[in-house]
């Protein structure tokens, strides 16, 4: 049976697989339990199932001991700045 996770506010995947289980390697297994990608963009709110891997108690009680939720999504925005720096200038691969 699986348990579920309630996602924070900038949460990714790998967020979450820190959280919960004090390691990233799991991250596949919890895109498939969930039938998601593990780069979706998750919504505050969302419901994450969790099924039974093994934990790196260690880094859990190391975030726990400083109250640390990982949450590092960033969103990436192009500044205008950057067309009038280089006008009409696209990557082009021959």
């Amino acid at each position: 049976m699986n348990n579920q996770y309630t996602v924070y506010e900038n949460q990714t995947l790998f967020d979450i697989a820190a959280h919960v289980y004090g390691r990233v390697d799991v991250v596949v297994q919890l895109a498939l339990v969930n039938g998601i990608s593990i780069t979706e963009r998750l919504i505050p709110g969302q419901i994450i199932l969790l099924p039974n891997l093994e934990k790196d108690f260690a880094t859990i009680k190391a975030l726990s001991a400083r109250e640390i939720i990982p949450a590092t999504f960033t969103e990436i925005q192009v500044s205008a700045a950057l067309d009038y720096l280089l006008p009409n200038v696209f990557p082009i691969s021959l």
